[in-house]
């Protein structure tokens, strides 16, 4: 009884971790900002990942704001896509789906 009481206990805990992802932005040697979890940053570039909430730096345009705000949703339903093509149910619930935008 006790070893399904702790097994239940670590899905909770792991399933609140998956909830809990936080996405993060960093750029890369030629300038390329890059979206993903924590996990998906390439170790030469863990010290400028920053939190994907984190606000753009000054200077940035409207468009490239909006190219932003894209590539973190996209990144944000990549984490819930099926092999076979298709997303799980819960990332309609945990992410924001935004249109691709219409500027250069």
């Amino acid at each position: 009884m006790k070893l399904k009481t702790w097994f239940v206990v670590l899905s909770l805990a792991a399933s609140g971790a998956a909830l809990s992802t936080e996405l993060y932005r960093w750029t890369d040697d030629g300038g390329r900002v890059h979206y993903g979890v924590l996990t998906d940053v390439p170790q030469r570039y863990a010290r400028r990942a920053v939190p994907a909430s984190t606000p753009l730096p000054p200077g940035t345009t409207a468009c490239e704001a909006r190219w932003h705000r894209f590539a973190a949703s996209a990144a944000c339903f990549d984490q819930y896509r099926l092999v076979g093509g298709g997303l799980k149910p819960e990332a309609f619930e945990r992410c924001t789906e935004v249109p691709q935008p219409d500027c250069n």
